[in-house]
């Protein structure tokens, strides 16, 4: 037997849930690289969208990305902010 099928069910689904999660930061990494940007979602309806893609049930959606690039015309000029120096003291 090995090591996943000897941990049980819920160990093999949280391992899967680990690999994926560092896989989708890989992707996301590589994407910035290349000049896009991405975000992570949750949130959704995992059995819909096993539906749309027409996904065997022994898969599990872990989460989506969006992949894009950002509309740099309208991006907004950030507002003021305390200085450091408001909220951390050095002893």
């Amino acid at each position: 037997m090995s090591f996943y099928e000897s941990k049980g069910q819920e160990f093999q689904r949280e391992e899967a849930i680990r690999n994926a999660s560092l896989s989708a930061m890989l992707f996301m990494l590589a994407a910035k690289e290349k000049g896009w940007d991405t975000c992570p979602m949750i949130g959704f309806n995992s059995e819909a969208i096993k539906d749309v893609l027409n996904m065997d049930q022994q898969y599990e959606v872990v989460l989506m990305i969006t992949l894009g690039k950002e509309k740099v015309k309208s991006r907004k000029l950030r507002g003021y902010r305390n200085p450091i120096s408001e909220f951390v003291t050095y002893i």
